[in-house]
């Protein structure tokens, strides 16, 4: 008897055009993490994906061992959550509940007037939540046509892309 090749097609959504297979697992824009429209809430399935996560060629994807699947993310994968002030810079909070401080000339501004950044050592992109934007939003000023970042003496203008 010789054996078919497994048929994983079923798993795949209709019009998937991703590179790899899909994870089945959505982030929205707030960072909230689902499968297949149920809630991502447990704290040890969290860890994992938040610790297997890769930005590749501008695709998100969870590599585990051996094993890639791609994500639906609608924004960025990574939020930020908090921004707080601590000496000459800014610590933010992540979506992960980990802290980590600002690259401050990691900051642009997209589309709809979002701020983003860089995070986890510049490898991916965050958007910030309205709460932490409107808790940097006391550092930035005016500058020319656009805006600046000003910690102490230091101002990071803010590109736009």
């Amino acid at each position: 008897m010789s054996e078919r090749p497994l048929d994983l097609s079923s798993f795949i959504p209709p019009g998937w055009r991703g590179k790899l297979p899909p994870c089945l697992i959505q982030v929205n824009a707030q960072g909230e993490l689902s499968h297949q429209g149920a809630p991502l809430i447990h704290p040890g399935i969290l860890e994992l994906i938040y610790q297997s996560v890769r930005f590749e060629d501008g695709v998100y994807l969870l590599r585990i061992g051996q094993q890639s699947c791609q994500l639906e993310v609608e924004d960025t994968f990574w939020v930020v959550r908090g921004a707080s002030r601590r000496d000459q810079g800014v610590v933010l909070t992540l979506s992960d509940g980990s802290s980590e401080p600002l690259d401050p000339t990691s900051l642009w501004i997209g589309a709809g007037e979002v701020l983003y950044c860089r995070v986890k050592a510049g490898a991916m992109p965050a958007r910030f939540l309205r709460q932490a934007y409107y808790q940097i939003a006391e550092l930035i000023e005016e500058e020319g046509e656009g805006f600046a970042l000003v910690l102490g003496p230091d101002r990071y203008p803010l590109a736009r892309r």
